[in-house]
């Protein structure tokens, strides 16, 4: 069910600003629903460690028992996990659940207010109304994820500050609205002090009760954490200063490496992303000179993912055209 536009084009928040600007306020009513233009992010940092080569059996990055690696460095730990979320575009702000995201809208607007869209998968910008967001049962989130959320959130200069909306969840037969967030409470509470032990126990209880909505971009600042934990090396992967986007001796890579596509023309939002990260060492047998080329391939790659997304849109349209003629 779509209701009347609660989002004009006066919103400017920077999820929004963007593209209200291009093809002005969302879409009305039975108009034509314009699709945006895929595109690389300017200054994306974090390119994927893990490609395959096509034309080799090895991939860039890999375990010890792995086949060999291109590039210097290989890995001494590897964790990988599969998430379960549900995928919204910029339309469906003004749908109604499961469909859309109508009743968190006004809390959005707070959080994501002068934040830029943090990208896509694989530092693409969709652009225009396929801009998506993702939304998780707070509690499926793995507690060092959670919170690193709420610390970035609090601190005034936080990383996080603006990435990560966690809010209640709302009673839609109730028509209810949801304009505060979950951690601005908590922040008036503690003025950004860290919770104590029991208070982190009591806020805890409230997690079920808390949904979370963010960007794909958003998940590439703290991606090892989502798979720490029981992992052979939770200590290593759990220190997110050793996080880089650029392999080095004893750093920790990540990426998510799958992700599937909610299946919109048959009105479904659900969707999977499965995220791995390694912990690496130097290869010596490897020359030095190899990396070089391994930056090639990984731009390379990122090129060709545009051009796949784009005929992704342009299927997925046809689609939704054709589902909305046959039921006409």
């Amino acid at each position: 069910m779509k209701t009347p536009s609660l989002i004009p084009t006066a919103y400017a928040y920077a999820y929004l600003a963007s593209f209200a600007s291009a093809v002005g306020p969302p879409v009305p009513e039975n108009a034509e629903r314009l699709p945006g233009k895929p595109a690389l992010m300017p200054n994306w940092s974090w390119p994927n460690p893990f490609p395959s080569d096509p034309s080799s059996t090895r991939i860039t990055i890999s375990s010890a028992s792995e086949a060999s690696s291109p590039t210097r460095f290989v890995a001494t730990c590897s964790s990988t996990k599969t998430f379960k979320a549900t995928e919204y575009l910029l339309d469906d702000l003004q749908e109604l659940p499961p469909q859309g995201l109508i009743p968190w809208v006004e809390a959005l607007r707070k959080v994501f207010t002068n934040r830029p869209y943090p990208g896509s998968w694989d530092g693409i910008d969709p652009h225009g109304y396929d801009r998506n967001m993702l939304m998780m049962e707070y509690v499926d989130v793995p507690l060092r994820v959670r919170r690193w959320i709420e610390s970035e959130e609090w601190a005034e200069e936080g990383k996080g500050k603006g990435l990560f909306a966690v809010l209640a969840k709302a009673d839609v037969d109730k028509g209810e609205k949801i304009v505060a967030t979950a951690t601005s409470l908590i922040k008036e509470k503690k003025e950004g002090a860290p919770m104590t032990e029991e208070e982190e126990k009591e806020w805890r209880k409230g997690d079920e009760q808390r949904v979370v909505i963010f960007a794909p971009g958003a998940v590439y600042e703290n991606a090892p954490l989502w798979v720490a934990e029981e992992s052979e090396c939770e200590e290593t992967l759990s220190d997110i200063t050793k996080y880089t986007a650029k392999p080095t001796e004893g750093a920790v890579v990540a990426y998510p490496v799958q992700k599937t596509q909610a299946d919109r023309a048959e009105g479904k939002r659900d969707m999977e992303f499965t995220i791995k990260a390694q912990v690496l060492k130097v290869d010596e047998s490897v020359p030095e000179d190899e990396d070089e080329q391994v930056e090639k391939k990984q731009f390379k790659t990122q090129v060709e993912k545009v051009e796949e997304l784009k005929t992704k849109v342009e299927e997925v349209v046809d689609k939704v055209k054709t589902a909305v003629k046959d039921e006409l």
